[in-house]
């Protein structure tokens, strides 16, 4: 079966105000090239693709890895969501999230049923509040990251390299254990 009819309908949701820097990820980004600023780098070991918009100089996000499988639907909606400015967080998810400041890992794999939603949500996150550094790494392609942050299980959430929050609980518990671990550090 081919993707190909679902990316296009995305391409027209797309905004083409998007800068997309990566390495070793063309594959996936090809179908991109209509409507964002593709940009290759070469100074990488490991595939990476990093968000921003045209006019402004902070990055979004940074996919470490490739998108696929279960990764790839949250992706592009991210994309959506960041070339039109769009979140659909409750009032009470919005609340929560501008109160978060600092660097923040998503821990994810292809094959995880749970990481989108994590995803979807942290994604939003990154995308309303400027003081989030958002991170979403394939603990299968990062594996010394993986290593580094204890990840056995997936969803997994690092917040400035030190608490740990496991990512498999609703919108708004997640969010409330991610402010809980920033203030407490």
């Amino acid at each position: 079966m081919s993707y190909d009819p679902i990316v296009e309908q995305y391409l027209k949701a797309i905004k083409p105000n998007l800068s997309l820097t990566h390495c070793k990820a063309g594959d996936v980004l090809e179908p991109l090239n209509s409507v964002a600023e593709i940009k290759e780098t070469e100074e990488c070991d490991k595939p990476f693709i990093k968000v921003k918009r045209k006019d402004e100089d902070r990055e979004i996000f940074t996919y470490m890895g490739v998108p696929m499988i279960n990764e790839f639907w949250p992706f592009l909606n991210a994309l959506v969501r960041t070339s039109n400015g769009l979140i659909h967080l409750e009032e009470k998810e919005r609340e929560i999230a501008s109160n978060l400041a600092g660097d923040v890992k998503l821990f994810v794999t292809p094959d995880c049923t749970k990481c989108p939603v994590a995803a979807e949500l942290l994604y939003q996150v990154a995308i309303m509040n400027d003081k989030v550094k958002l991170e979403v790494i394939d603990s299968s392609v990062y594996d010394e990251l993986a290593k580094k942050f204890r990840v056995m299980s997936v969803p997994k959430v690092v917040v400035n390299d030190k608490a740990e929050v496991p990512g498999g609980f609703p919108p708004d518990i997640l969010l409330k254990m991610i402010l809980k671990a920033t203030q407490g550090q």
